[in-house]
């Protein structure tokens, strides 16, 4: 047995064969979306971060996203990111996910960038301060006790 599937015209084997649909069966199984590693949309990333962020896909941002996205297709890794969205974990890059859209910072071939101050959800998190240079209100707004 020579590991061959034996068409002239394809020269599969049976390697190439299972490495062709692993990816589909196992996007089958998990429910999410199959992506290619050379074209990783910027809805699939917006999907892959709401459930990495345990919210829904409405409350991110698409121009955000699409930064970040810009920056994973800078530094080589839309391969690591389609892999990751296909259900095999990547824990540092789950990780990179998430700090970015907490701090609204993520990496680029040229460094680290803002992509966010503003809308970076870490001002979510922290409910009791807002980012700073935005006005509470009026002044003297602080000194009333807020409402109930």
């Amino acid at each position: 047995m020579t590991g061959r599937i034996d068409h002239p015209a394809h020269g599969l084997t049976r390697r190439r064969l299972l490495a062709l649909s692993g990816g589909s069966a196992l996007a089958l199984l998990t429910g999410l979306p199959s992506l290619a590693a050379e074209g990783v949309s910027e809805d699939d990333f917006v999907k892959l971060s709401a459930r990495l962020l345990e919210t829904d896909a409405s409350s991110l941002d698409a121009d955000i996203a699409a930064r970040y996205l810009a920056g994973f297709e800078q530094t080589g890794r839309l391969q690591a990111l389609s892999l990751l969205a296909g259900g095999t974990g990547d824990k540092a890059l789950e990780e990179e996910i998430i700090t970015a859209w907490y701090s609204g910072v993520h990496r680029t071939a040229q460094g680290e960038e803002v992509a966010t101050y503003a809308d970076a959800l870490i001002w979510n998190a922290l409910d009791y301060t807002k980012p700073q240079g935005w006005c509470g209100g009026d002044t003297g707004y602080w000194s009333e006790p807020p409402s109930a």
